[in-house]
């Protein structure tokens, strides 16, 4: 009796281990699911057009700039592709890049001609909660994909009478950076040949005195705040127009520029 006694008590004994254990995975399991459920409902929401998150100010505003009263030879094409999949690679998630256009057309709606934001490309994705491959099939098909695309089409040249360069500047400070957002980086990154040419200031009528733009009512209204925002200018060189693009011409747009607030910390010939 006491032998059996003691084998009943062996067999409650493991069953009841047997109970804690199941019951300690299912706790596990369930703590798990809620862990997992708390990360993913306290991500951000995404706009599902642009890939910006809602309510969420982006670590970095960038606003592409295409001339496209300029005419971009194969090399000076390969060169730009070359270094827009550089500055791609170096995008931290959330980037704002709005993308502009310069052409004879000042009456448009002061507004980029296309926005997205840079989302993660999956290389520090959790595979506990995430998963790494089709965060990396976001990068490339909503993001990626339709920059490429906007930046060849942005890059074939259109017939244009004249060529207000000065004037975008205007227009990136009033839709690309938001003042809301005083603290996060800024940077304006402008593919032009930097003619300015309308019928208030053209540098083919050899206006290069900055002081004199400065004293012009013309200067009064396109000035602009771009609240120290880094610019870099991928400068084109125009055939036959040596004689405008020259230092004179480089430090005309670096006066001008800091001028209305930015800082020109590049200005750099493209090849071809």
């Amino acid at each position: 009796m006491s032998r059996y006694r003691k084998r009943k008590q062996a067999v409650q004994r493991k069953n009841l281990i047997g109970l804690a254990l199941i019951f300690s995975v299912l706790g596990l399991v369930a703590f798990l699911a809620f862990f997992r459920y708390e990360l993913q409902n306290n991500q951000a929401a995404y706009d599902p057009n642009t890939l910006c998150p809602i309510d969420v100010a982006s670590p970095k505003y960038v606003a592409l700039v295409f001339d496209k009263s300029d005419t971009y030879n194969k090399i000076q094409q390969q060169f730009l592709r070359r270094f827009f999949s550089e500055f791609k690679a170096k995008l931290l998630p959330n980037t704002r890049i709005s993308v502009y256009v310069i052409d004879a057309n000042n009456n448009k709606e002061i507004s980029p001609d296309f926005v997205v934001c840079a989302p993660r490309t999956g290389d520090d994705a959790n595979a506990f909660y995430e998963n790494p491959k089709l965060i990396r099939q976001r990068w490339h098909e909503k993001f990626e994909q339709p920059l490429d695309q906007a930046i060849d089409g942005f890059m074939q040249p259109a017939q244009a009478d004249f060529s207000p360069i000065m004037e975008v500047f205007q227009t990136i400070s009033l839709s690309a950076f938001p003042v809301a957002a005083e603290a996060a980086q800024k940077q304006i990154i402008l593919i032009s040949d930097m003619l300015q040419h309308t019928p208030e200031w053209s540098h083919y009528r050899g206006q290069m005195d900055f002081s004199e733009l400065k004293k012009s009512l013309y200067y009064q209204r396109i000035n602009t705040d771009l609240q120290q925002a880094e610019v870099n200018i991928l400068y084109v060189r125009r055939e036959g127009m040596e004689k405008l693009q020259n230092k004179r011409h480089a430090f005309f747009w670096s006066d001008f520029i800091q001028s209305i607030g930015g800082r020109v910390t590049l200005i750099e010939k493209i090849d071809g």
